[in-house]
């Protein structure tokens, strides 16, 4: 069966359970829904810059799974994540403005539930954030802006205030009943869902932020918290037999992991260009970060200043199983593959996410290209936001072959981004449940502490998919 009939009985089993939309039944009406479904992944694996025949490929796998309703994809996930560890799964669907959230954990289905919402006011909660943030009026002198343009605010919407856009978010993305007994979160976004700093939402009826108790990762689509999972517990040689659940001896060992960096690539504080259409202010931070990443690591390959240039990078990315970049990044909706990238020294300075997914070649288990991306540069995890999720730079590279990418979703202060990536590497060296993510909260704990400001804190998350 297409994944647009599986998405299609999805909706309706959804919308079912709730008096505000009415369950389709006639065959019309299914199939009306299965060529929208059907064009919003379409569109964006396109505006990913994946071809007819990839695309299809990557549907074609999925569709071996068979899945034809909501307690279907629970019991196929309980074969690939363990049902005692607190993983709770958050899938989104967007259309008609509506919005259908459905919770699960492996093995059941906890709640669904269908909201009603436009667009326009999903895509204003990201810039409440930002407003409540102060994020606009703090990032101005550091961030990268077009020549003779001056940067303004976006609307605003009336009676913001911080507490307010946090309970509104909690009650529009988390279910009631999600409490403590969750350790880690699986989010499967749909528009700007993802970029939302899911950090700061308050679930637990007292002051208690997400973070301080549970771990989260972005999937960016369906395909990918069951292929892309797959695909990591293969390459860790543990056994994936779609037949029964999870070997809980596996489990074990995934406690026990570390990331120990054995060979990673650092770009740092490039010799930013002056002669483009935008002003790359200094990033003195940025050396600062890459000197502390250096301490862990067995042996390296750094690139910084006017070194750090687009060859240097496709030449020794593919020996690399960490990639850290520390300079500026831009986010573009319009056009995110061509206009969306990281910045570098000489004469051609943009790697952009089409650079990026010009690693992809025939290997189809993408073998040679970093286990984890680290993008410390601002905006990494924006783009173009469409119904099934963002097109952009962090999705780029988990195309390209890797696994995790850490993004961001706002221009980040120097000082606290320094003592956060220190002190996500530190733990990436230890055991932990939930790697990398877990590691990702504990070191925004750390830095929570000593920078209480969430602006300098929050911006950060995973992209892909956890051990």
């Amino acid at each position: 069966m297409p994944v647009s009939s599986f998405l299609l009985i999805l909706l309706f089993t959804t919308t079912s359970l709730f008096s505000v939309a009415q369950d389709p039944k006639t065959e019309n009406e299914q199939a009306n829904m299965y060529q929208v479904i059907e064009g919003q992944i379409n569109n964006l694996f396109k505006a990913r810059g994946l071809s007819a025949k990839e695309i299809d490929e990557q549907l074609e796998e999925y569709r071996g799974n068979k899945i034809l309703s909501n307690d279907q994809l629970a019991l196929i996930l309980q074969k690939l994540y363990p049902s005692d560890a607190g993983i709770g799964i958050l899938l989104y669907f967007f259309n008609n403005d509506t919005l259908q959230r459905v919770f699960m954990v492996p093995g059941r289905v906890i709640e669904q539930k269908v909201i009603a919402i436009k667009k326009q006011q999903l895509l204003q909660l990201s810039n409440d954030f930002n407003q409540v943030l102060s994020l606009y009026s703090k990032s101005n002198s550091r961030m990268p802006r077009r020549r003779g343009t001056i940067v303004t605010n976006q609307s605003t919407t009336p009676g913001l205030t911080y507490a307010g856009v946090i309970k509104k978010a909690t009650e529009l993305l988390l279910p009631v009943s999600f409490d403590e007994t969750y350790k880690h979160l699986l989010i499967i976004p749909a528009l700007n869902i993802g970029t939302i700093p899911f950090h700061l939402l308050k679930p637990y009826r007292n002051e208690n932020l997400l973070i301080d108790k549970c771990s989260f990762t972005i999937v960016p689509t369906l395909l990918d918290i069951i292929g892309l999972r797959a695909k990591i517990l293969k390459r860790g040689h543990y056994k994936v037999d779609m037949q029964s659940n999870f070997d809980s001896k596996a489990n074990d060992e995934i406690n026990r992991m570390k990331l120990i960096m054995k060979n990673p690539l650092f770009i740092s504080n490039p010799a930013y260009p002056t002669t483009t259409d935008f002003i790359f202010p200094d990033l003195p931070g940025a050396k600062k970060e890459i000197a502390n990443a250096k301490m862990f690591a067995k042996d390296f390959k750094l690139f910084e200043g006017k070194a750090a240039v687009k060859d240097s990078v496709f030449k020794y990315i593919r020996q690399a199983d960490v990639a850290y970049f520390a300079t500026h990044g831009i986010a573009d909706e319009k056009e995110p593959m061509e206009k969306s990238f990281l910045v570098l020294s000489g004469k051609d300075p943009f790697l952009t996410a089409k650079d990026i997914m010009e690693f992809r070649k025939t290997d189809r288990h993408y073998k040679g290209f970093p286990e984890l991306i680290i993008l410390s540069a601002c905006q990494t995890g924006l783009g173009k936001a469409m119904e099934a999720g963002v097109a952009g730079l962090a999705r780029s590279f988990l195309l390209a072959g890797s696994n995790h990418v850490i993004m961001s979703l706002w221009n980040v202060d120097d000082e606290a981004t320094a003592f956060l990536m220190n002190r996500f590497i530190y733990h990436l060296q230890q055991p932990n449940r939930f790697m990398p993510s877990e590691p990702l909260r504990l070191a925004i704990l750390d830095t929570k502490k000593k920078f209480p400001n969430p602006a300098q804190w929050a911006s950060f998350s995973l992209f892909g998919i956890d051990y």
